[in-house]
């Protein structure tokens, strides 16, 4: 999922506290043997935890998220070490030490892009580019006390920054612009450039109503195969936004909010994360062993995509006959994959 700023729910929020309360009082981030026990008295999985963080990238071993973790799979190694982001800064609320850190590392950024301008007036030769972080933080209040903190996660902020340890310097990490003033700002940044383009290739509109008969064909499909039913169906005079071509932009967001709910709404068991096409992938894949994992998560990513759709202020939205298109694409493939795992009578 792509939802790096979106609002934690109180496990995910707890594991944050933790892991940065250890790391602002020791200047190091703690072991997973350390958070699970913590999780565990408070009655949650960390496993489960970790794992419903929102991310963003197209490999398991090259995802942005809030917290990381190293281990095989998606399962962390006992005594590896759980650490944050600046995804996971942006959910620390109301603390000093957290902000000083942000704002440094986005100071930082700034200055490895001011840097770059050396390079137009260089046609032959590659200039030395790299900025130091100590000289980069200066001007922010506080920031050297907590330079250790910058570094420790400078080295995992590989969207904005390529971070030497032993020079204690950085050069551009993927994201193509980093001039951000705030957290959320370079957040946005970083899910646009690892989230990858849907393709528009053989994804013509076909008609109204295909949008409707897909989620009904993927509900029917759920309830025969697992015995119940997935999706919960709004009044009617809001289903009809569904199937009614929209003429101007009211319309499509009506639409688009309609469809989000849908999604959101999903009868999927568990509670976390909070919405139930987050909660989807996890569900069957635990249920239908043999579903083909990855086809389930490229079309929940897919479906996410029309969340961050309705979210953004920023980005051009497209066409409604372009997202009906690949909404209905997506919901086939996941009619089509839970039919395909569903368990040989015997």
């Amino acid at each position: 999922m792509t939802g790096l700023t979106d609002p934690l729910d109180e496990a995910q929020q707890f594991m944050i506290d933790l892991v940065w309360s250890t790391f602002a009082e020791h200047g190091e981030f703690p072991k997973f043997f350390y958070v699970k026990h913590h999780m565990r008295q408070r009655g949650h999985n960390a496993v489960t935890v970790l794992n419903s963080f929102p991310s963003v990238g197209t490999v398991l071993t090259h995802r942005y998220r809030a917290i990381q973790w190293w281990g095989p799979d998606h399962n962390p190694d006992a005594d590896g070490t759980i650490s944050l982001t600046l995804a996971g800064l942006h959910h620390v609320r109301d603390d000093h030490a957290a902000d000083v850190v942000g704002r440094g590392l986005l100071a930082f950024m700034q200055k490895i892009a001011q840097a770059q301008d050396a390079i137009l007036s260089s046609p032959f030769k590659m200039p030395d580019t790299s900025v130091g972080l100590s000289d980069a933080v200066k001007p922010i209040g506080g920031a050297q006390d907590y330079l250790r903190h910058m570094t420790v996660i400078a080295e995992r902020e590989w969207p904005g920054i390529s971070f030497d340890r032993n020079t204690q310097a950085g050069r551009p990490g993927v994201v193509p612009d980093l001039e951000f003033e705030t957290l959320s700002h370079y957040l946005g940044a970083v899910a646009t450039t690892l989230t990858p383009p849907a393709s528009v290739d053989e994804l013509p509109f076909t008609e109204p109503r295909a949008l409707l008969r897909a989620l009904n064909y993927l509900d029917v499909t759920y309830e025969l195969v697992l015995g119940g039913r997935l999706v919960s169906r709004p009044p009617m005079d809001r289903s009809s936004l569904l199937a009614l071509d929209a003429q101007d932009e009211p319309a499509f967001q009506a639409g688009l909010v309609v469809l989000t709910d849908v999604l959101r709404d999903l009868q999927v068991p568990g509670g976390t994360p909070s919405s139930g096409l987050g909660r989807l992938p996890g569900h069957l894949i635990q249920r239908l062993p043999t579903i083909n994992e990855n086809v389930i998560q490229q079309a929940v990513a897919l479906l996410d995509q029309i969340r961050v759709l309705r979210n953004s202020a920023v980005h051009p939205k497209p066409s409604p006959r372009l997202l009906a298109a690949h909404a209905e694409r997506a919901l086939n493939r996941l009619q089509e994959e839970v039919q395909a795992a569903r368990p040989s009578e015997s």
